[in-house]
């Protein structure tokens, strides 16, 4: 969803109405996920500094899907999807947001892609100073490439640019040119959007290609320049899932690189993703086999891993405290304090909040539910939509039975402090274990049981003698 803006009257195009046909999808190619988030989102989230005045999204297959997504996002400025049917190209798709909104728009405007989702904030602020400190009509964004290959190649005279040629139309001799057209371009809405109008389809593709407005604004006479990237990665486009994979690998690469110059040792950066959302303080180890993506905070000198995924959904949080170990296990929207201990295979869910010195041990799940200081799940627990005290000590087996199964309600268990319980309890909520209160082993509790009782609900046991030998008489 958008959000109030300081209004730079920078304004912005993102096409985002592609099908992707070569990702073998049935998802719009916008909406594929790279470390966490979409690729729409992560296009759309470096604009967010720049605070422009308005963000028009060409959307077309997959709308429905892709409008969606809009409106879920918390960002700095109004967006405003404009329908591209059928597609028919780049510069088709400008085409529509100029029908739409053509006496909305004035100024400087950039227009991108929504699959290019490494670009820096850095970048586009870069290219739109070039483009405003040198009054250029239009300014686009080239980059030197070894391998040009998918690429419209810039063709200049003199240092001039004088159009852009795609790849399937590019001549051999033009094929052979290192400049290469990123996609990305600042235009003065003003005097370069009469010109959309004049985009014709007569190429290999029958598309309107946006590329063709650089010729069209050469020969009106408009200035049209370059602002050349240093960095190639930033402009890989999301076309397959090689693509998908490679732009993956360079995300984390430039975060991991990050963290470690911040003073996180990486044990292994070749398995290990982590998201730029996620905050790692200094003298943390992350193992091997980690997955942190979202908004993730580890505090200082703690121990993430090996085999650990920490995620988060809507707006939610993962935060572990200074000097915790998370070992093989799995965190999502739920809180560690510090000096406490997770895992090995513990699962932390849906708004667990444990707090300073705790352990949940193997094979424990925690969820929707709160654990005070120095208490211990040590191995074998279910703990759901319970308030856990201080000094609690719940033995292997424990059971929180929280969920009716027939009227689908759910009910919390409380255990006060220094509560204990033996091992394969089951507490059947609504209860509430009193302050140093016992539940002893193999007890199934129904009723509230009072500060320091001792809670027995199994059968006597019972004997008999030489059962055994009897069943082995032939």
């Amino acid at each position: 969803m958008a959000a109030a803006n300081q209004g730079t009257g920078l304004q912005a195009i993102v096409m985002a109405g592609g099908k992707g046909t070569r990702l073998k999808s049935n998802l719009p190619k916008v909406l594929h996920p790279l470390l966490g988030k979409t690729l729409l989102a992560r296009v759309l989230e470096t604009l967010n500094p720049l605070f422009p005045q308005a963000v028009y999204v060409v959307v077309g297959h997959g709308r429905e899907q892709v409008n969606a997504e809009l409106q879920s996002l918390s960002l700095n400025f109004e967006t405003t999807p404009v329908t591209q049917e059928p597609q028919l190209g780049t510069g088709h798709a400008v085409q529509q947001v100029k029908k739409a909104a053509d006496q909305k728009i004035s100024g400087s405007v950039l227009i991108l892609s929504g699959d290019v989702p490494l670009l820096k904030t850095e970048t586009l602020n870069a290219i739109t100073k070039t483009h405003t400190s040198k009054k250029h009509d239009i300014t686009l964004l080239a980059a030197e490439l070894e391998n040009p290959y998918g690429h419209g190649r810039v063709i200049t005279k003199s240092n001039k640019v004088l159009r852009i040629v795609e790849e399937k139309d590019a001549s051999l001799d033009e094929k052979a040119i290192k400049l290469g057209n990123t996609g990305l371009y600042c235009i003065n809405w003003q005097s370069v959007s009469p010109l959309l109008d004049k985009l014709q389809a007569n190429n290999a593709q029958k598309e309107f290609y946006l590329t063709d407005l650089i010729g069209l604004a050469v020969e009106a006479g408009l200035t049209v320049g370059t602002h050349l990237l240093n960095d190639h990665n930033e402009v890989i486009g999301i076309n397959s899932r090689q693509d998908l994979a490679r732009c993956t690998a360079a995300l984390n690469e430039r975060v991991l690189e990050r963290l470690m110059t911040d003073g996180v040792t990486i044990i292994d950066p070749r398995n290990t993703l982590i998201a730029p959302e996620v905050s790692v303080g200094s003298d943390t180890v992350i193992h091997p086999g980690c997955y942190l993506t979202g908004n993730v905070t580890i505090g200082k000198r703690c121990q993430i891993g090996p085999q650990t995924v920490m995620q988060t959904s809507g707006q939610n949080k993962v935060s572990i405290g200074d000097d915790s170990s998370v070992l093989c296990s799995y965190v999502r929207d739920s809180s560690v304090g510090a000096h406490s201990f997770v895992g090995p295979y513990a699962q932390l869910r849906d708004n667990a909040q444990i707090a300073d010195h705790v352990k949940i041990g193997n094979f424990v799940e925690v969820k929707n539910s709160t654990i005070d200081e120095q208490s211990f799940a040590s191995h074998l627990a279910y703990v759901g939509d319970a308030k856990i005290g201080k000094d609690v000590n719940l033995g292997a087996g424990t059971i929180t039975a929280n969920f009716n199964a027939l009227t689908g309600e759910k009910h919390q268990t409380i255990i006060e402090d220094h509560a204990k319980t033996g091992s394969n309890s089951v507490l059947v909520a609504p209860i509430t274990i009193g302050h140093h209160a016992f539940v002893a082993a193999g007890s199934v509790v129904t009723k509230d049981v009072a500060p320091y009782a001792l809670a027995v609900t199994r059968p006597k046991q019972t004997e008999i003698i030489d059962w055994v030998k009897k069943q082995l008489k032939p």
